[in-house]
């Protein structure tokens, strides 16, 4: 058995390992190697916490060690924080690099008063109001009250809006609770969690992009995140740029910089 996250238990699939190698792109044949380098630690009882260790450990002595960065990215994303600024502006420069036009940290006049919306963004002629729900705690649930606020906001800023198409969009860097799903489904609130829509969450959003967070990387000091989230870097893609090189210390700069060229590739 094993104890996951929070706190729950069940039994050891060696599927979804398969299913988190295949997402950040560890090759089939290494993943049988892998699959057994685990195999022959595993007790009851082991956390997950534990099963990636073993993983990024394994990944670090490969041919590939970059793809051990890449199990870091629910915790990552995790890590955007304290103030919920950062991810924000991941959200923005993820919706960015799919075609989106976005705006961050803005306000606008609704019917009754004003709202501020974290992000809005625009694609095929439709104006979305972004709320970008981040949680510090990577178990915490985004729940069915975040849910009713943003159908209140929505409500009162689509009777003040006469530019066109609007759609309400709730994107969270956790996962969602049943009956937030549920509400969002029916009043047409289009919903991003970790691994929601199927294919299309934010882990997915990210793979297929190469925007991978910033704090993705091992090493990094909460100074060195202050200082990058402070100068605006979010994503690993901005630390190829030689002007925000000077904002992490040079030696692990050096040691990290192969890998995120390699992180950053796309999906095709």
């Amino acid at each position: 058995m094993v104890v996951k996250s929070d706190g729950t238990k069940e039994p050891y699939n060696e599927d979804k390992i398969r299913a988190s190698a295949t997402r950040v792109g560890v090759p089939s044949e290494l993943q049988l190697t892998m699959l057994e380098h685990i195999r022959g630690r595993l007790f009851d009882g082991i956390s997950t916490h534990e099963v990636f260790s073993m993983i990024k450990e394994f990944l670090r002595q490969t041919s590939t060690p970059y793809l051990a960065m890449k199990y870091n990215l629910k915790d990552a994303l995790s890590e955007l924080g304290p103030s919920g600024y950062p991810f924000e502006k991941y959200v923005a420069l993820l919706l960015g690099d799919i075609g989106y036009v976005t705006q961050t940290n803005i306000t606008l006049n609704g019917a009754c008063i004003a709202h501020e919306i974290d992000v809005l963004a625009q694609k095929d002629e439709i104006t979305y109001f972004i709320e970008a729900k981040f949680h510090k705690n990577k178990t915490q649930r985004t729940d069915v009250r975040v849910a009713l606020y943003i159908k209140a906001r929505y409500d009162d800023l689509a009777q003040a809006w006469a530019r066109g198409q609007t759609r309400s969009w709730l994107i969270t860097n956790t996962r969602f609770s049943t009956d937030a799903i549920k509400y969002g489904q029916y009043h047409n609130i289009r919903l991003t969690s970790w691994g929601y829509p199927k294919g299309e969450g934010i882990m997915d959003l990210i793979e297929r992009t190469g925007l991978h967070p910033v704090t993705i990387i091992d090493g990094l000091t909460q100074s060195d995140k202050l200082r990058l989230f402070n100068s605006g870097v979010v994503t690993c893609q901005q630390l190829l740029d030689p002007q925000n090189q000077s904002l992490i210390p040079s030696d692990l700069l050096t040691h990290v910089l192969p890998q995120l060229t390699q992180i950053c590739q796309k999906r095709l």
